[in-house]
């Protein structure tokens, strides 16, 4: 089976003068789209396996073998390369939710265009008139050594773009935690929570928010209006918005891949009630993770 194109990517189509065997079409879209796949974990922040990753670029190397059929209607072209994308998107990252999956759909959208827009200037700046269009799609006359190479480039540059656009906030979601006030200390799991931006006010210092019962220990009978900075905190939710008492922490850490790390100046935001199920004690919110970044990148070393 032979051509004079290959697809490279779902969102385009690269041609060759060179006659192309459908095995080396495959090989390279195998290539490609892993590449395209690893930029989009690098982007989202998503963890993968290698092995999802490899049969996820396989079958998009099998989709590419639909260059070969003659004359798809445009709207059947378009529900072909949607579908398969969201295909090569469940294989890859699977579903852990719905909104986490169309994010790794969006990412991995969004580097496909980038890639085909590399690979434009790459042929603008490099081999002048090497781009085609036709039927709103970009071809591209290159060889397949020169392609391989151009995409290794554009992954490279996604992947130094990925390191600035990317959420500072590790992929997991459950921690656990200690927090100190006076030589006092607790510890127990927590829960990050993408949507809670619960910060102090005044100061804009991050805020946790933990169950009473939990760090009650830290400060026993004493009142919490009478703690270290106390003040009380206003929140809005779905279900309603009101304030919540806090105080502040000397230290607040996680414990993330075998290290205890943290930030200093931490308000705790006191709950009465239970915060969800799963003995869960505390809910870090994005703030923290940011206040952590800040601390580090400044050379703030918690002790």
């Amino acid at each position: 089976m032979r051509s004079g194109c290959i697809i490279i990517t779902e969102l385009g189509v690269i041609k060759l003068k060179t006659v192309i065997y459908a095995d080396i079409l495959i090989v390279i879209n195998i290539i490609v789209n892993y590449l395209l796949l690893r930029a989009s974990a690098a982007i989202t922040a998503s963890r993968f396996k290698p092995w999802r990753f490899l049969l996820s670029s396989a079958a998009g190397g099998i989709f590419s073998l639909v260059i070969f059929i003659e004359n798809i209607p445009v709207w059947l072209n378009l529900i072909l390369k949607i579908s398969f994308l969201l295909t090569m998107v469940f294989i890859a990252f699977g579903v852990k939710s719905v909104k986490a999956f169309f994010k790794c759909c969006g990412s991995f959208f969004m580097t496909n265009f980038a890639f085909a827009g590399i690979m434009l200037a790459l042929n603008i700046t490099v081999m002048p008139n090497a781009a085609i269009y036709k039927n709103g799609i970009v071809y591209f006359d290159i060889d397949i050594l020169t392609l391989t190479v151009s995409a290794v480039i554009c992954y490279a540059i996604l992947s130094i773009i990925s390191r600035f656009t990317q959420s500072k906030v590790p992929p997991k979601s459950i921690y656990p935690v200690r927090i100190i006030y006076e030589e006092n200390s607790v510890e127990g799991k927590a829960l990050f929570d993408s949507g809670n931006s619960l910060c102090d006010c005044f100061s804009g210092k991050p805020a946790i928010i933990a169950e009473k019962d939990f760090v009650c220990k830290l400060y026993g009978k004493t009142e919490l209006t009478d703690l270290k900075n106390f003040r009380l905190i206003p929140f809005s939710t779905i279900k309603g918005s009101g304030a919540l008492p806090a105080f502040m922490a000397d230290k607040a850490e996680i414990l993330n891949e075998g290290k205890w790390i943290g930030a200093k100046d931490i308000y705790i935001a006191v709950t009465e009630k239970k915060i969800v199920s799963g003995g869960y004690s505390a809910l870090l919110g994005t703030p923290f993770f940011d206040a952590i970044e800040t601390q580090i990148k400044g050379g703030i070393h918690i002790k």
